[in-house]
């Protein structure tokens, strides 16, 4: 809703999210290269890999992504992608279930399916057919074994063979307990579908958006920001002579608004705003001259000075140093003008009677300004002095700290990120101190756990903004994935040794000899210095 708005506004175009094209190629193409950042459902790291593979092309296919990326179903998404690639290996049961089951290429995907099936080919009627699914979803032993010979009986007197009808009832009994309904998929799709399309159409809007839903959340901001980086829009700094309240969009760039700055509030941004309606503000003592300063006091003006909402009049070091001054001047100001005093010289005088002209003082180091930004922002806008190490990281890693699941509970693993923060702890058993380290990769992070042993070797270097390398095993706590650390050292790119990637393929029980040939043609067809594994 929020990306239509901004389209409206930025080009005029009125855009019907209920009656788009569902056969738009490049939102197809979008879902197929995996960029699916902030697309309704379609958004995790599993099932953008199963997007990737399967490429879809009608809206079908998202539902049945929908319906079936969940515990239980998850293991049909494999035979769904394959019958899309290859339409020979489409098959049904009983011939009558093509009628239905077509738009799922033959699958048992919706409760509709197992309601349909027990109609048409077991002969049911509609009331009958809906308490066999509701009985099926429970998956009782007991009511299974009642379930199974009326229905068998059914479809043999509907003029289906009794092995295949057997085939059918197990089929149906292993899908009963997870079948989404039709219109819930359909209703999860055209939202997907909606989402999915304005990011491939209209991706600056689409992103501004994404962004305006996320406030408030300074790792979904961090992320979407790097997808704007890679999607070549530009995200600027607030601004108080561009930015509005919040994410406005200026040609083909992105403003951040003055709300997503720490202590600067409504009121105070409402009063600027109303301020430079007639013109842009020249400078600090402009600003200060106009604004009501008991709205926008003091803190509220060395927070816009910090995050750099103020660079345009001149460095933030010289803004802060005279900011006193300009603001006693301009209450100074405001009280003679309540007390009926006219300044010979009239109010332009008046409002340049505090020298304009900035103190010629050193700019604040760049860290320091990274830490202001930090602070009052929540992330950094601007590259942090360890990016250029943390894009080069990835190669020196098993995984990625966003691609980190449950699947991976107890394995060992190879991460690397910057320190956001370092807590120590003294053991209860025996008083050593210890340590639970924050790490990021500049998207996710996770908490590491680092005992007194390890500790001792490497305290020094487990400093806030320090980029390391670190060996553990994943664990879960409470809710939240955590890496006990087995060893950890500072990132060196020079001589840290780079991780050998694998490609796994997985090669599906009973699949066709042929198949296999094929694998190994490509394989030898064209080697590479990645290491391939076959898993059978």
């Amino acid at each position: 809703g929020k990306a239509v708005e901004f389209v409206k506004q930025n080009r005029g175009l009125d855009i019907n999210i209920d009656k788009l094209p569902l056969d738009d190629k490049k939102t197809y193409d979008l879902l197929s290269r995996g960029e699916t950042m902030g697309v309704f459902q379609l958004g995790s790291s599993g099932m953008t890999r199963y997007l990737m593979e399967l490429k879809p092309t009608t809206i079908f296919d998202i539902m049945a992504m929908v319906a079936l990326y969940r515990p239980g179903p998850l293991s049909i998404i494999p035979e769904y992608i394959e019958r899309k690639k290859d339409i020979s290996k489409i098959t049904y049961l009983d011939p009558r279930m093509k009628e239905y089951m077509d738009k799922s290429l033959g699958l048992l995907v919706y409760q509709e399916d197992v309601i349909l099936t027990a109609i048409n080919i077991a002969g049911y009627s509609w009331s009958k057919a809906d308490k066999f699914r509701k009985a099926m979803g429970k998956k009782k032993p007991e009511e299974m074994a009642k379930l199974k010979e009326p229905f068998i009986q059914g479809c043999v007197e509907n003029g289906m063979v009794k092995q295949k009808a057997e085939e059918l009832f197990k089929l149906i009994e292993t899908f009963a307990a997870y079948g989404f309904n039709k219109p819930h998929a359909a209703s999860y799709a055209m939202v997907s579908y909606q989402t999915a399309y304005m990011k491939a159409n209209f991706p600056v809007e689409f992103m501004a958006a994404v962004m305006t839903a996320e406030y408030g959340d300074p790792d979904k901001i961090a992320a979407a920001i790097d997808e704007c980086k890679r999607l070549g829009i530009v995200v600027l700094p607030p601004d108080v002579n561009s930015s509005g309240v919040g994410f406005t969009i200026t040609e083909q760039d992105i403003r951040f608004g003055l709300s997503a700055i720490k202590n600067v509030g409504i009121s105070a941004i409402e009063s600027i705003l109303k301020a430079r309606e007639k013109e842009k503000f020249k400078n600090l003592v402009d600003l200060c001259s106009k604004i009501d300063t008991r709205l926008a006091n003091k803190k509220t003006l060395e927070s816009l000075i910090k995050a750099g909402a103020l660079d345009s009049f001149g460095t933030r070091a010289s803004q802060l140093l005279v900011l006193d001054q300009v603001l006693e001047q301009s209450h100074k100001n405001t009280r003679d003008k309540n007390s009926g005093q006219v300044s010979l010289f009239g109010e332009e005088e008046e409002i340049n009677s505090v020298n304009a002209t900035l103190p010629d003082v050193e700019e604040i180091p760049l860290e320091q300004l990274l830490i202001f930004e930090k602070d009052l922002l929540g992330f950094y806008l601007h590259e942090p002095p360890y990016l250029k190490k943390l894009i080069q990281i990835n190669d020196f890693v098993t995984c990625k700290i966003s691609e980190l699941s449950e699947d991976l509970l107890s394995q060992k693993i190879k991460l690397g990120g910057v320190i956001l923060e370092t807590k120590k702890v003294i053991t209860k058993k025996s008083a050593q101190e210890m340590a639970f380290v924050r790490l990021s990769d500049g998207i996710s992070e996770i908490e590491m756990v680092v005992f007194p042993k390890l500790f001792v070797e490497c305290r020094d270097f487990l400093q806030k903004d320090e980029v390391i390398i670190v060996l553990g095993r994943l664990d879960k706590r409470e809710e939240n994935l955590s890496l006990v650390v087995d060893s950890a050292s500072v990132f060196d790119p020079e001589n840290a040794e780079k991780v050998d990637k694998t490609v796994t393929i997985t090669i599906p029980k009973g699949l066709d000899i042929s198949i296999l040939q094929k694998v190994n043609k490509v394989l030898r067809g064209y080697p590479g210095d990645v290491k391939t594994t076959l898993l059978l």
